[in-house]
């Protein structure tokens, strides 16, 4: 009954979090993350193009299977964290991000961190000095490289599973400068999850878990004598932000998560390998933020390069998104459709659908062309309090007017760009 008991305790210290107020504090994050994203849909559309309520409630049921997918696999690993290492993980997340947000990552605070403790544990002891710094140097040598390293790699491959199973839902619609000049449609794929976890932490009290024999598989060397092992909650949040110009949300989302998930499993092995043999730790050190911004530059490059594909046709209106419970959505209307005709009238600019559609009020009969190149109709009536553009949002044309610009900024750019009411940027990808 080893294994059902210990199962049993990992599960009691997840359920704890649910006491924990900073388990709350994140779900406050979240709901005012997704109030400020329905803010930017009203500014731009005059409409909110997604359900507040919505995006919260997934962001807690996601979040509660992500965290009990992070407790078992942190439990099968071994992975036990030092809340020392933990506050500095949090001190250098916080001022990098100051430099830029998506700094904030724990890819670079925990590869900067663990590089300076393999150097500092290289170098000669440091003997004298202030006593504080000589507290912070102690920290950073006794800092439990694998663990951190795997903690990382676990949060990133929950990541990757989030933003596959639901990091194209409801995505931003936004007008964003080409190239060239001209606005071009596109989205802003921003998710948050609430991620309650449990995990073992370091006490100085002598372990008293029950433990199966098999357990762990990282090896704990770096416990240290009469250390001992406590099953806390950890309540965190997770952020995923992406721009999707060239390609659908779909398969931004898509491509995002192999990318995540092959960096945290190379990342896993390293960390796994390092709490064995040495050396790899070094590796795993600079693998961490290395690769990962390594791969955030190749996204951005490739959305940069590639040619946006919600741009003004030649002829009819393009489809950017759908507005929910909208005449639009009951016709199964959908995103890179172009609308050529309606009740048999071309249209060519927002007054033509407009004027199309006032012809009959109560009707709606559209002949559209799909991505694939391919004719379809569709049809629907017409109620009263119904969208007066069907409930369509269509990529920009020369007279618009609201747009972002795509880009991340310091909290100190971010305050200046308010106090001079510069335009609003919105977050390329960061994880």
């Amino acid at each position: 009954m080893t294994e059902l008991s210990f199962l049993m305790e990992i599960l009691s210290g997840l359920a704890q979090v649910l006491a924990h107020p900073l388990f709350y504090v994140a779900l406050l994050l979240v709901v005012v993350q997704y109030g400020r994203q329905n803010g930017m849909e009203r500014r731009m559309f005059g409409v909110r193009a997604s359900s507040l309520t919505d995006q919260v409630l997934r962001s807690i049921l996601y979040g509660v299977g992500g965290g009990l997918l992070a407790t078992l696999l942190m439990t099968a690993l071994g992975v036990v964290l030092s809340p020392v290492d933990m506050t500095y993980v949090w001190i250098v997340a916080l001022a990098l991000a100051v430099v830029n947000v998506r700094y904030t990552c724990f890819a670079y605070a925990g590869g900067l961190l663990s590089f300076a403790s393999l150097v500092l544990n290289a170098l000669p002891t440091l003997m004298t000095g202030p006593t504080w710094v000589l507290g912070i140097y102690d920290d950073l040598r006794h800092l439990h490289v694998p663990d951190l390293m795997a903690l990382v790699a676990i949060l990133h491959l929950i990541e990757a599973i989030l933003v596959r199973l639901n990091g194209a839902h409801a995505p931003l619609p936004v007008f964003v400068p080409g190239k060239r000049g001209r606005l071009v449609g596109g989205f802003v794929l921003q998710k948050f999850w609430v991620i309650p976890m449990a995990a073992f932490v370091v006490t100085g009290v002598p372990n008293s878990l029950d433990t199966p024999s098999w357990w762990p598989l990282m090896s704990l060397t770096g416990l240290g004598l009469g250390a001992g092992l406590q099953i806390i909650p950890v309540p965190a949040i997770l952020g995923y932000s992406g721009a999707a110009l060239t390609k659908t949300p779909q398969r931004t989302a898509k491509q995002t998560a192999r990318y995540l998930a092959a960096y945290s499993l190379v990342l896993l092995g390293l960390a796994v390998g390092s709490s064995y043999w040495a050396p790899l730790a070094w590796v795993a050190a600079l693998f961490c933020p290395i690769v990962h911004e390594l791969l955030i530059l190749w996204e951005m490059r490739e959305e940069q390069s590639g040619h946006p594909i919600y741009v003004k046709p030649l002829q009819g209106l393009k489809i950017l998104s759908i507005l929910p419970n909208s005449p639009a959505q009951e016709m199964g209307l959908l995103s890179g459709e172009t609308i050529l005709k309606v009740n048999g009238t071309p249209v060519n600019t927002p007054y033509d659908l407009h004027f199309a559609l006032n012809q009959n009020p109560a009707y709606a009969k559209l002949e559209l062309l799909t991505p694939e190149g391919e004719v379809r109709f569709s049809n629907t009536a017409i109620y009263t309090g119904d969208h007066h553009m069907l409930g369509v949002i269509l990529v920009p044309d020369d007279n618009a007017r609201q747009f972002v610009r795509l880009g991340t900024v310091s909290p100190w750019a971010w305050l200046w760009n308010r106090m001079t009411g510069s335009r609003q940027k919105a977050p390329t990808n960061y994880h």
